[in-house]
């Protein structure tokens, strides 16, 4: 009899590592023998002793939410995360993605949205490298990565639910004997026709723009694009890693750890001076600049501004007049093809200014 079947305390079901984080899993009620093996034996690799108090979370578990024992498993997989992810939110990178590592710690994070893939590939590439994760990377200031060695979530024919199964089940190779250190990030995307695979570079203000959404709790970081983008200077330029089947990763993946990394490009921030114009830009909350673009973060949301919104809006935050910002396009772009550079130039203030990036002086 367990604890909590006698009443005296909550019982610990499994303790696991998520990201670094230690989650307790406890219950004050009976939970069948059988789901709590099924439980254990799914989170197998990656269970620590419960003396283990690393930023500890205590996850409740209450017997009906595994009246549907493959329902409740596939829940305990997300409500898993969700406490790592709290635990964690503003202190690291937090991306969606899979990762695996090399025998000396190098790490690739494979980034994607929820059916691109991720599982899969991780079952294909944690037979030839170290699995990390099949969900979430979590990276730190310095690029150490903590690895969340959690169930795969399997989708099975005929089942409703996908299927928890723990990574050693399929094979999928244990982590190195050093710190995993993150080396490279990457899109996936499986395209079956294409006639060619491999990584291809990616622009950084597209990158930031896809990745976004991706990462967790991204917007509570401070200067959250600038973290992204001294990232790559750091590891190289992102890149989007096209394949056509799972079974051409492996060979692809370990292309990406044999090359030199990609180089990265050029990025500044833009500058807010004391003068006032007719127009001034509203608050954000970050913003760079690549290559005559900008990326600009607000209320949580990231936006990239083409070359000539890009001019008007910094030429805005420098107080310039709309005389001086039409001659300034014109300058930088030659006179437009209809119409004149002042009219254009009012166009793309008013575009703007309806969409919250300045407001009048």
């Amino acid at each position: 009899m367990s604890p909590a079947d006698d009443g005296s305390a909550p019982a610990t079901v499994c303790t696991v590592d998520a990201m670094g984080v230690v989650v307790d899993m406890r219950t004050d009620a009976p939970l069948p023998d059988r789901m709590r093996s099924r439980i254990l034996e799914a989170w197998r690799d990656c269970r620590v002793g419960a003396e283990d108090t690393r930023g500890r979370r205590v996850l409740e578990l209450h017997p009906d939410a595994f009246v549907d024992p493959d329902g409740g498993l596939s829940n305990l997989s997300t409500l898993v995360t969700l406490e790592a992810l709290d635990a964690l939110r503003g202190t690291r990178l937090l991306l969606h993605a899979a990762g695996v590592a090399t025998e000396d710690g190098r790490t690739i994070a494979l980034v994607g949205p929820s059916g691109r893939g991720k599982t899969t590939a991780s079952r294909h590439l944690g037979r030839h490298f170290s699995y990390v994760s099949d969900e979430t990377v979590a990276v730190a200031d310095d690029l150490a990565v903590s690895p969340y060695r959690k169930p795969l979530s399997v989708i099975t024919e005929g089942l409703v639910h996908k299927e928890q199964i723990a990574p050693s089940h399929f094979g999928l190779k244990g982590l190195p004997a050093v710190p995993l250190r993150l080396v490279g990030l990457t899109l996936i995307d499986r395209r079956p026709g294409s006639p060619t695979v491999g990584p291809e570079v990616v622009d950084l203000i597209d990158a930031v723009c896809e990745l976004t959404p991706q990462i967790s709790y991204l917007p509570e970081m401070p200067a959250p694009l600038q973290r992204l983008a001294r990232l790559f200077d750091t590891i190289g330029a992102p890149t989007r890693l096209i394949y056509r089947d799972a079974t051409e990763l492996p060979a692809l993946v370990q292309q990406m750890f044999d090359a030199p990394p990609p180089r990265a490009q050029a990025w500044t921030l833009p500058r807010r001076t004391d003068s006032v114009g007719p127009w001034r830009a509203t608050a954000y909350d970050d913003a760079i600049l690549v290559d005559g673009r900008a990326c600009i973060l607000r209320d949580g949301v990231v936006t990239a501004l083409e070359q000539l919104g890009r001019l008007v809006w910094t030429l805005c935050l420098a107080g310039a007049s709309e005389e001086a910002i039409a001659e300034a396009a014109e300058a930088e772009f030659g006179e437009p093809a209809e119409g004149s550079a002042s009219a254009v130039i009012r166009s793309t203030l008013d575009e703007l200014r309806t969409r919250g990036f300045i407001e009048a002086a």
